[in-house]
């Protein structure tokens, strides 16, 4: 192996690694997708050393030009990769100081591949935080603008998957949208938390050429810079809970997507896909498949591995770098990539749904959604509300046995019962209407949240 063809940590070593040791440790598969940030964590460094008195302006001057010139060559499939290449890093490294000498071979004065690849991932997973946001933000808008136009569209809310009580169509998509609005907000305080720079940490105790590490976190666009240089290399608990987060996330995008899958049913008929988010089915030509819906419900299980393996490398580690870590990223793009389609799917699954609000209207002449109605009418005539529930009960008892329906009633039933205008509690518009707390199902309380969630995504634009 010639000495251009080395790790770049080869001198103390006298025989070369083991085949299979280089390929076990070599992460170029996956870590390339952070050469361009590799390159702007690469410049800012060099100006680092520039004011620190380490490289002149001419010499800094020509490392930004070479470095950005690999870096494009990287971004079109034109750079050639070395086998002593292990990751990008060392690979725009290797290439910048074949081309640039000396020069190049300054470059990495005052820095470690733990502090660079760090700052590499952090930068990248900034980037696909804002992706995420936007597609987010996408998805609540579209179930924000459904929710308005079924303010006052009734149906059959569920418990255990049963019905239980009627609610309006806007205030059960509102559900949805109030949990991604946390995801929402979740991301936003991990990024809080991520714009932190550990460039300049090093390998673990900085250097001695007098480095700013403030000056190169505004370089690079952080909020702030490490205050512990150990932490800034050893921690990936700013990766953890971006997977954690994205975890969560894809949790609710499952949920969602259960119900478009639910709604879209024949057997309810209650929402209709747009061709262009279904598929058929290659035997039997009259299928109109929920597949987006239902390979988002499906991704949320593949999230949650990346959660898992990455919390199964970090446990237990004790402080510092270790090599464990390089296994953080692959879970890290995994995760990132997956919640990134699934956001832009579903949205525009739900953007193109059509919901029809017959067929949801005529699901809440079920009587059994009333049954709270009633017994809360007792309790209003100040029935104790488990005498309420009993008397109700017990009615319900004599229906099944009967084999009849409330509208079997007659006046003096309802009489006896103690409601004697009983039957026109039954009617799903009554009961959302009456149901008008800040919060419930009333069309005047969908509105409401309408109104406050356009207000929150209107405070973060």
């Amino acid at each position: 192996m010639t000495e251009r063809d080395a790790p770049l940590w080869s001198g103390r070593f006298s025989t070369p690694p083991a085949p299979e040791a280089a390929a076990l440790g070599r992460s170029l598969a996956f870590d390339v997708r952070l050469g361009p940030q590799d390159v702007e964590v690469s410049i800012a460094h060099a100006r680092s050393l520039e004011d620190a008195g380490l490289l002149t302006a001419d010499e800094t001057a020509r490392l930004e030009k070479t470095l950005r010139e690999v870096g494009d060559e990287i971004a079109a499939g034109a750079f050639e990769f070395h086998p002593a290449d292990e990751d990008v890093h060392s690979a725009i490294e290797r290439a910048v100081t074949d081309r640039l000498g000396d020069v190049g071979a300054k470059l990495h004065a005052g820095r470690s591949r733990n502090d660079l690849v760090m700052t590499d991932l952090k930068l990248w997973l900034l980037a696909a935080h804002r992706r995420i946001e936007d597609g987010l933000v996408r998805l609540l808008r579209a179930l924000i603008e459904h929710a308005r136009m079924h303010h006052e569209t009734v149906m059959p809310g569920t418990t255990h998957g049963r019905l239980a009580q009627p609610v309006t169509l806007g205030h059960h998509l509102l559900a949805h949208a109030w949990a991604l609005a946390r995801d929402l907000d979740r991301l936003h305080g991990w990024r809080g938390r991520a714009s932190v720079s550990p460039l300049g940490a090093g390998a673990l105790a900085t250097s001695t050429l007098n480095l700013d590490p403030t000056r190169a976190a505004e370089r690079l666009g952080f909020e702030d810079r490490f205050a512990n240089s150990i932490d800034a290399v050893g921690d990936r608990d700013v990766v953890q809970e971006f997977v954690a987060d994205a975890t969560i996330c894809a949790t609710h995008l499952s949920r969602l997507a259960a119900d478009v899958a639910r709604f879209s049913d024949e057997a309810l008929g209650w929402a209709v896909l747009d061709e262009a988010y279904s598929t058929g089915s290659s035997m039997m030509p009259h299928k109109r498949n929920p597949d987006v819906a239902e390979l988002a419900r499906a991704k949320a299980g593949r999230v949650l591995g990346d959660f898992v393996a990455l919390s199964t490398v970090l446990h237990g580690l004790p402080l510092g770098y270790h090599r464990d870590l390089q296994e953080d990223k692959e879970a890290a793009f995994d995760a990132a990539d997956t919640l990134e389609i699934t956001l832009a799917a579903l949205a525009g699954c739900v953007e193109t749904l059509t919901f029809d609000p017959e067929p949801m209207r005529n699901a809440t002449l079920a009587e059994g959604l009333y049954t709270t109605d009633l017994a809360e009418a007792l309790v209003k005539d100040g029935a104790p509300f488990r005498e309420a529930h009993r008397r109700v009960g017990e009615l319900l008892r004599r229906l099944e046995t009967e084999g009849i329906t409330f509208n079997a009633l007659s006046p003096d039933d309802w009489t006896d019962l103690g409601l004697p205008d009983g039957a026109a509690l039954l009617d799903a518009d009554r009961a959302v209407r009456a149901r008008a707390i800040p919060g419930g199902p009333s069309p005047q309380s969908v509105l409401q949240q309408v109104d406050a969630l356009e207000r929150l995504l209107a405070a973060r634009a």
